[in-house]
This record gives structure tokens, C-alpha cells and sequence, in this order.
């Protein structure tokens, strides 16, 4: 089978980019694109404010530098994530310290952080990873007992949601700051590379956006009227780089940005497929999200019982076989990112193997949800991850 492409930049998407670079104002200086994305995506996150830049990894720099991560401090972090979560803190002289992640939702829990916490500590940072939100009321009450900031990594949750004292509240709100990828194939991509921070700290807003931005001051780079520029354009009153986004990455994004919540119905759609399929399968372990949890859905997991499985089969099997029928399918994120060999030669590995994170490795199985795909696609993806799964464990039902 074939499924249709993710990402996919239809006419209006193109034109909009292509708009862009025929008026010249490419810049975020020049146009106004990136401002009011900006502003639009804050206003979908529920928060003060937004800064876009130039991708995930950034953001998450930006966002550790912003709540004062420095050389000799500690970050607890998830050991099931994509390697610039864990790398991010290192790169300031940080120790990124991992915890052990939740065996249904992947992601760590204000338990498993708590006995981690040391003097050295100074932030707490958290990953939805794939979509399935972690438990940011208890995170966050943990981090206030202990004075410890929160950041959240949302680069693989655009959409997903928690229910508050009965309202639903986005992931990106919770925290100190959050940071978000709009990398290639991520729920909203534009263009290839992108990345947002979103806070409603102002002190935090105008750390980032001043890094961002080569160290000027937002105050007065903002308002050219500022009688304190009357004469003068010295508007650096830090120092930073260049992480900005582009103008028509921007004209992208905002165009995605409207685009999501019919986009979030169909990836729900084409999980709940799936889930329908094989949820109950002696092979796997499917979990699904309590009622106050709103998935974002980036990936599909289902965990293989390597023990229901019959002699000559394992999941390297599975992924083989569902590859010669043109299913998409993979083995998902990095586990225990701690063993890629920069964090062992740095000495940055726990003591011990994480027993969660470790048995979610060696099992997970991902699957493909994202929007494009057809309802026909999806059931007949859904139809052969069965048909494969049915014979993974033939001898044994």
C-alpha cells in the first residue's frame, strides 16, 4: 500500500510563501508574518505570549537560558525522548538528570521526578512525547514546593490538552516557558525547520526575545517612537544571537495554524482506527488516554508481549513484515537517550538502567496517524498491522 505524504504544502500554502519572496520582505524585520503569527499562536495556546524562531532545538535553549540554567546545575528529564531534549541542558553546563518514564503514557510523572530532586536542581524538563500530555498540575506543584522552574518540550503535541477544574488547557500553558518544533513532519511544520516558545512570564518573554534577536531590547527595538532612541539606535542591551524565523515560514505556519483542529479530528480519527483494530490483540499492549486527556497524536504507539508471540517471531519481525506489505512502521523515539555515546563518554548516564524506559524500547511499535491519510488508507493499514499480528502469535491462540 501507499500512503499519502506528510507533510504536504498545498497551492494555498505555496502561494503564500511565494507571496512572501516576490514583495521582498522576507525578514521578520521587514514583513509581518512573523508578528502575527506570533500573536495567533499564543492566542491558540492560551498564553501571554509567543516568540518564533528558527526550530525546536532553539527554543528549548532559549528556554533553558531564560529561567537562569547555567553551568553545574541539574535538569530532570525524561530518558524517552528525542536526543536535543536531553542535549539541550548540556550545552549551557548543565547535567541533564533522567527519570524514568510512565509505562502507558511515556512520559515522566511528578513521582518519578521527585526522588531525583537534589540542591543542585534547577528545572524540571518535561516532554509529551507523541502526544500524550504529561501530568502538568502535579509536575507544576511539585516544582513550586521546590522552587525548580518547568519547562515543557511540546514539539510533538501541537493539539493536545488537559481538563483543568473543567476547562481544557493546552500543554504549553502549564509551565514557566515551553518550547515547540515545527520541524519536518511534525503536527505543524513549516517548511522544513521552525520553532515558537510560548510563556506568559513577560520577565521570560523579554529574556527570549532579546536572545533571539541579537541582545536588543524589546522595549525599545519595539517601539521606534521611544524617547530614549530619540537621537540614537544603540538597542542592544544584552547580548544573543540570530534565532529568528523567516517571513514565509511564518505565512506557512499561520496558514497551519487554522488548519489544526480539523487536522487533530482526523489524526484522533485515524488512531481511534487503529485502536479499533488491534487494541484488544493478544500481541499488544495498546494504551489509550483517560477522558481528561486530550492526545495530540503524532505517532500511534502499541507495545509488542514478546512473550505471546510465537517461536521466530519479535518485533524486528513484525516491522519486516509489515514493511513488505508497505506499512509504514518503526521501532519509535530514543530510548534511554542516555545511551547514545556522547552522554556515556560524558559520564551523564545514570548508574543504572531505567527499567521503564528500557522495556518500552525494546517493545514499542509506531505507527503512521498524521492527517493526509485517507479513511480507505487508514482502514487498510489498520487491516494488515492485524492481518501480521495475527500471525505473530498463529500458534499460540
Amino acid at each position: 500500500m501507499k500512503l499519502a505524504p506528510w507533510p504536504h504544502f498545498d497551492e494555498e500554502q505555496i502561494e503564500a510563501a511565494a507571496a512572501v519572496l516576490r514583495s521582498g520582505k522576507v525578514n521578520a524585520w521587514t514583513g509581518g508574518e512573523v508578528t502575527a503569527f506570533e500573536a495567533e499562536y499564543a492566542a491558540w495556546c492560551g498564553t501571554s505570549h509567543a516568540i518564533a524562531l528558527a526550530n525546536g532545538s532553539l527554543a528549548l535553549s532559549a528556554a533553558l537560558l531564560a529561567v537562569g540554567v547555567g553551568r553545574g546545575d541539574e535538569v530532570i528529564t525524561t530518558s524517552r525522548t528525542f536526543v536535543a531534549t536531553a542535549s539541550a541542558p548540556v550545552l549551557l553546563g548543565a547535567r541533564p538528570v533522567f527519570a524514568d518514564v510512565d509505562p502507558d503514557s511515556q512520559v515522566i510523572t511528578a513521582a518519578a521526578i521527585e526522588p531525583l530532586i537534589t540542591p543542585l536542581t534547577r528545572a524540571i524538563l518535561v516532554v509529551h512525547l507523541a502526544g500524550w500530555p504529561a501530568d502538568m498540575p502535579a509536575i507544576c506543584a511539585l516544582a513550586r514546593r521546590h522552587n525548580l522552574a518547568v519547562i515543557e518540550d511540546c514539539a510533538q503535541a501541537h493539539g493536545a490538552q488537559l481538563l483543568v477544574e473543567g476547562q481544557w488547557r493546552s500543554v504549553g500553558s502549564f509551565g514557566d516557558v515551553a518550547a515547540w518544533s515545527f520541524c519536518q513532519d511534525k503536527i505543524l511544520t513549516t517548511g522544513g525547520e521552525g520553532g515558537m516558545v510560548t510563556t506568559n512570564n513577560a520577565a521570560l518573554w523579554q529574556r527570549i526575545w532579546s536572545f533571539k534577536d541579537h541582545g536588543k531590547d524589546p522595549g525599545l527595538a519595539l517601539a521606534p517612537t521611544d524617547p530614549r532612541r530619540k537621537d540614537f539606535r544603540w538597542l542592544h542591551t544584552g547580548f544573543g544571537s540570530n534565532f529568528r524565523l523567516t517571513e514565509m515560514q511564518a505565512a506557512i505556519g499561520r496558514i497551519q495554524l487554522k488548519r489544526l483542529a480539523d487536522w487533530q479530528q482526523l489524526r484522533d480519527r485515524n488512531a481511534h482506527l487503529l485502536i479499533e483494530a488491534i487494541g484488544t490483540h493478544p500481541a499488544v499492549r495498546v494504551p489509550t488516554p483517560p477522558s481528561e486527556i486530550r492526545h495530540a497524536w503524532y505517532k500511534f504507539y502499541a507495545f509488542i508481549k514478546t512473550s505471546a508471540l510465537t517461536k521466530g517471531w519479535s518485533r524486528q519481525r513484525i516491522l519486516e513484515e509489515l514493511a513488505d506489505l508497505g506499512v509504514p512502521a518503526y521501532s519509535g523515539s530514543c530510548s534511554e537517550v542516555y545511551l547514545e555515546e556522547s552522554f556515556q563518554q560524558a559520564g551523564l548516564a545514570p548508574l543504572q538502567p531505567l527499567s521503564v524506559a528500557r522495556q518500552l524500547g525494546q517493545s514499542s511499535l509506531m505507527l503512521l496517524v498524521h492527517p493526509t491519510i485517507t479513511l480507505e488508507q487508514m482502514q487498510q493499514m489498520a487491516a494488515l498491522v492485524r492481518q501480521v499480528l495475527d500471525q505473530a502469535v498463529a500458534q499460540r491462540v
